[in-house]
């Protein structure tokens, strides 16, 4: 069975005598999440000093890599030795085909009373390895025989990685972060949930579909590969009507900022209603217009929310930004977001005034902003798809889902459409559990026929715009 020693993340040994235990206990427990979810069992678990030790049923060396409150983490093999002599003996037969024609290196950390010094067993064992190699290089070496001592115990490493440091998730408190799925929000929920916080998501549903599935779809895998220890929500809330009132009522150069400050307020009540300790978001200053200092500034007092905004993301340009996308695994899930939140036509003001932002704030009818909250709907990120998220956003969509089965329900078809099957080929019965959309001329007639299988319970859809949306996305 695979046997593991974790370092812990160096913060936590240095907690007082009376929090400690609750910081060790919550990353055991985090752990034990990650095993589970990898298919795999605990079969036993240790707190050794600042290690644990832990051994399962199959290999969750990469899951131990994702584990806030980690340093590093190694496959190890055991040994109970007798003495110094024995120790290196056992070491020897265990790693000398690995450093055969190698140069080589031995480290050696040892915890207890012992009649000999880590220098002594590092010594005794390289002596017996060097025969083996290509010699010892201390600086450089190819191959590093690592082994730790505790008491009469070795532990031998045969692979190690290195996780993200941090504190486990949980012991921090909740927030809710403003979450488009682009490049910028996921990241700050990333260096959020690493300083131990459980970290939920509130989309803002703007009028495209494609928008919410991809940022659906960010969650879960930021949630999949990150998130232990709990169940993170995506909190869907319906903003049209909001950016509706603002195109009416607010100047073009004013519109992106109080668009913003709106998206702080309705961020606020939903997390006095359920009860998160901050709002996280993915600004960064002057990355955008309505995101240099000043307007950040004025934002924040025009809105006079009580719940704090934390801002990770705060000091880093938008390459570095895409760089750790990239590093956390998001990349190639938030470059399909499409950011939907543009509706200024010209250039957006860098100074907004804080008086005339707050009259435009004061301008948006309160039942709007009241009926926008009361709009949301919280889905568990596990165990929801992306297409239970758009089904409660709209009939229509702008885009086609994955393996979604397209009916073309045009009269003519005599240019069949690609990837497509004919009203007369579907038998609906086999389709209940897919997810359906309907393609015609123009997204009349489809969305008749999508309304009809929605009431009869179907993933039904049709798409906006039709055959000319459709040559479009495919």
């Amino acid at each position: 069975m695979p046997q593991y020693l974790i370092t812990v993340s160096g913060e936590l040994p240095l907690r007082s005598p009376r929090t400690r235990p609750r910081f060790y206990r919550r990353l055991v427990e985090n752990i034990r999440d990650m095993v589970e979810r990898h298919g795999a069992r605990v079969l036993g678990s240790r707190i050794i000093e600042a290690k644990i030790w832990l051994v399962t049923d199959r290999d969750v060396l990469s899951g131990l890599s994702r584990v806030f409150g980690v340093h590093r983490a190694g496959l190890v093999v055991t040994y109970n030795f007798k003495n110094l002599d024995d120790l290196a003996m056992w070491v020897y037969e265990n790693t000398k085909n690995t450093v055969k024609n190698k140069k080589f290196a031995v480290r050696v950390k040892r915890s207890g009373k012992h009649a000999f010094t880590s220098l002594d067993a590092a010594r005794r064992i390289g002596e017996l390895l060097k025969p083996h190699s290509s010699g010892v290089d201390l600086e450089k070496p190819e191959v590093t025989v690592e082994v730790e001592i505790r008491d009469s115990t070795a532990y031998l490493y045969t692979s190690v990685v290195s996780g993200p440091g941090g504190l486990p998730i949980g012991v921090e408190g909740r927030a809710l972060t403003l979450f488009s799925g682009g490049f910028d929000s996921p990241v700050a929920a990333w260096f959020t949930a690493k300083r131990g916080v459980e970290v939920d998501f509130l989309h803002y549903y703007m009028g495209s579909t494609s928008s919410t599935y991809y940022a659906f779809l960010v969650a879960k895998k930021l949630s999949s590969d990150w998130l232990y220890g709990y169940r993170p929500q995506f909190i869907l809330v319906d903003f049209t009507d909001v950016i509706s009132e603002v195109v009416k009522k607010v100047s073009w150069s004013y519109r992106q900022v109080v668009l913003r400050a709106l998206m702080y307020i309705i961020a606020g009540k939903i997390a006095e209603k359920l009860n998160y300790h901050v709002l996280v978001t993915g600004e960064s200053i002057g990355q955008a217009s309505s995101q240099t200092l000043i307007n950040l500034s004025v934002i924040e007092r025009a809105t006079g929310i009580k719940t704090p905004i934390l801002r990770p993301l705060l000091g880093f340009d938008k390459e570095e930004i895409i760089e750790y996308s990239r590093k956390i695994g998001l990349y190639p899930y938030s470059s399909r977001v499409v950011e939907a939140c543009a509706i200024a036509p010209t250039r957006v003001t860098t100074a907004a005034d804080q008086g005339e932002v707050g009259e435009y704030i004061s301008s948006i009818d309160e039942n709007t902003l009241e009926k926008t909250v009361n709009s949301m709907k919280i889905f568990d990120v596990f165990s929801s798809n992306p297409e239970d998220i758009v089904v409660t956003s709209s009939i229509e969509l702008d885009f086609i889902p994955e393996n979604a089965v397209v009916v073309d329900v045009r009269r003519d078809r005599s240019n069949p459409l690609p990837n497509s099957i004919s009203l007369s080929e579907v038998n609906f019965e086999e389709l209940r559990d897919k997810v359906i959309v309907f393609v015609c001329e123009t997204g009349s007639l489809s969305l008749l026929l999508a309304k009809e299988l929605r009431d009869q319970g179907y993933k039904a859809f049709s798409l906006k715009g039709g055959v000319k949306t459709y040559c479009q996305v495919k």
